[in-house]
């Protein structure tokens, strides 16, 4: 997989899932019907999870099959590649052999010299492989931030800011729907009404974008590579403001709708 592969991958998977979810909006704009509105809101739902875990093992798999060196890189991968070898010990820890400790042991003071597809492998084509990216079927902010945190991105505070929104409006509401209640967790403060909803898919689009381009800025300019650490807090701060007005137009849009 090269760069331009990369971004095809990663761009393609979200524009047909922004697709779908604006398919679902036009048919809400034109029915009305409440059954709509909370389609939308699993299927906005559906494709955050989805996207956050498929571009996160996308990105892995760019990283092994270009043969990265775990020392090179920043060390995150250095706790992903032993993650596979610390379940083979634990599940052995009622046994009364040492054989997998010892193997363990041996594995974790060499890793540094090897490559990282030696510790992990990514099929993109198996969707229910959870094994380094596990949303837990329910991709909260806490989650989210784990996730972030397995493949090296950033955690913004405009992230934080907005958790508690996304928490309730959505996390929430997606539960209380797919649970057949009728009516929303949030129900005091948000109504089913388009604006709202669209809103809400405003904010998700931001994030899910966010992330993206910084899945392909990381692999262009290596910031995965221990050597170019020094150059991403300037693009840290830029991807923080980007995302800061995203958030303040959203903001202006719908308060003047």
């Amino acid at each position: 997989m090269n760069l331009r592969e990369l971004e095809d991958l990663l761009i393609e998977d979200w524009t047909w899932r922004k697709k779908e979810i604006s398919n679902l909006i036009l048919i809400a704009e034109s029915s009305g019907e409440e059954v709509v509105l909370k389609s939308i809101i699993l299927l906005l739902y559906s494709h955050w999870e989805g996207y956050i875990k498929k571009s996160s093992r996308i990105y892995l798999k760019y990283i092994c099959v270009n043969d990265c060196i775990i020392s090179d890189l920043t060390d995150n991968f250095k706790a992903v590649a032993l993650k596979g070898v610390t379940k083979v010990v634990v599940s052995s820890s009622q046994t009364l052999t040492l054989e997998n400790e010892i193997a363990y042991i041996k594995k974790f003071s060499k890793i540094d010299a090897h490559k990282l597809n030696t510790h992990i492998a990514i099929d993109l084509e198996n969707e229910k492989d959870s094994s380094i990216i596990d949303t837990n079927q329910n991709l909260n902010p806490a989650i989210f931030k784990n996730i972030l945190n397995v493949i090296g991105l950033n955690y913004k505070t405009a992230y934080e800011a907005k958790e508690i929104y996304i928490q309730e409006q959505l996390l929430a509401n997606r539960n209380s729907i797919g649970h057949g209640n009728k009516k929303l967790a949030s129900d005091d403060d948000f109504s089913l009404e388009i604006n709202k909803i669209k809103k809400l898919r405003d904010v998700i689009v931001s994030i899910v974008e966010n992330v993206r381009d910084e899945i392909i800025e990381y692999c262009s300019n290596e910031y995965y590579l221990k050597e170019n650490q020094a150059a991403l807090p300037a693009f840290l701060e830029q991807k923080e403001i980007e995302l800061v007005n995203a958030f303040n137009e959203i903001e202006t849009r719908y308060t003047d709708a």
